[in-house]
This record gives C-alpha cells, sequence and structure tokens, in this order.
C-alpha cells in the first residue's frame, strides 16, 4: 500500500513539473523509487494513475468538514479551518486538474467517474453547503444567508487564491495565508 501512495505523490510531483503531455510512466516510477513494471501493479494507465490522484486528495478534506465539526468550536474557527483545508486540496488539484484540461478523454473519464460516484469539485461545495446549513438549524449561523451561496463564495475565493499563485508562480497577495483567510471568512 505504501508503494501505491508513493506513486501516487510522485506522479503529482511531476505533473507540477513536467505537465501531463510530457510526463512518462518510466519517469513516474523513478520519482516513485520503483520499477515501472510496478506502477502497472496498481495503475492499469498512466491515466487511471492521474485520476486516482485526484480522486484520493478529496478525503483529507472531507475530513475536516465532517459532521463532528457541526455546533462545535466557533462558526469563525470552523470556517476557517474549512477555507485552509480548501486551500491544501486545491493547492493539490490545480495541477492535476490542468492535466485533465489537456486531454478530452483523460477529462470524460474523470466526468464519468464523477456521475459514478458522486464526487469531483461540486461535491465539495455541497457538503460546504450542509455543513452550514446545520449551523442554521441549530441557530449558529444566520437562517438568511443561502448555504450553497456561502459554498461558492468561501470555495471560490480558496480556489482562485491557489490558482493565481500557480499561475504567478509564486505568492503575490499582500497578505499572508492565514490573514487572507480570516479575511474571507470575516467578509
Amino acid at each position: 500500500m505504501r508503494t501505491r501512495q508513493y506513486i501516487l505523490e510522485a506522479a503529482e510531483r511531476m505533473l507540477q513539473t513536467k505537465g501531463l503531455a510530457r510526463l512518462t510512466n518510466k519517469e513516474i516510477a523513478a520519482a516513485a523509487g520503483c520499477a515501472e513494471g510496478t506502477l502497472y501493479n496498481h495503475f492499469d494507465t498512466k491515466e487511471a494513475l492521474i485520476l486516482a490522484a485526484i480522486q484520493e486528495n478529496q478525503p483529507d478534506f472531507l475530513a475536516v468538514v465532517g459532521d463532528d465539526r457541526i455546533g462545535e468550536h466557533t462558526i469563525e474557527e470552523n470556517v476557517q479551518e474549512i477555507a485552509l483545508a480548501a486551500i491544501r486540496y486545491y493547492q493539490k488539484l490545480v495541477p492535476l486538474a490542468t492535466a485533465l484540461f489537456a486531454d478530452m478523454d483523460l477529462l470524460a473519464h474523470f466526468r464519468l467517474w464523477m456521475q459514478e460516484h458522486r464526487g469531483g469539485p461540486l461535491r465539495i461545495y455541497e457538503i460546504v453547503a450542509q455543513y452550514v446549513a446545520a449551523e442554521q438549524r441549530l441557530g449558529r449561523l444566520n437562517p438568511t444567508i443561502e448555504p450553497f451561496s456561502f459554498a461558492a463564495l468561501l470555495l471560490g475565493s480558496c480556489h482562485q487564491y491557489v490558482f493565481i499563485q500557480y499561475f504567478q508562480g509564486h505568492d503575490p497577495f499582500p497578505v499572508p495565508e492565514a490573514q487572507f483567510v480570516a479575511g474571507i471568512v470575516q467578509t
């Protein structure tokens, strides 16, 4: 199981530095410290490996937005943690998603996976909206806030923050990440 994780991590790193079009299984295997044949013990194709890397980054985010958070701590603390987890998720997702958009067949496979597993980026919005609605039912959050809009504003800001960093090649923001998140949550 550790070998599979090393392969996924190597694929993520290689996608960030080389992109999908020029990336070979041989390079992924070398970066993971295994033989090229070992890749095929875990993944049928390079595309299957890329899809797995995308799919398996979502659970880290989901753990932060679990039901055990509802009614606990302050809303501000919870939403800041959700935003920070979203930034971590998007930091992994953006380079992987770029690979998806560079290969229409791979994108079609991912779309099929999203339909079959009710997953993908929209699912994260739905989960945050469910959290907001649950806090509203407890009376801890303004009931006039539309939960999906709340999720879209929060997650969209986090996605754009990461996208701009990748696009610029450095952090161009005038405030540190924690201050950026605090500002979004307060707004």
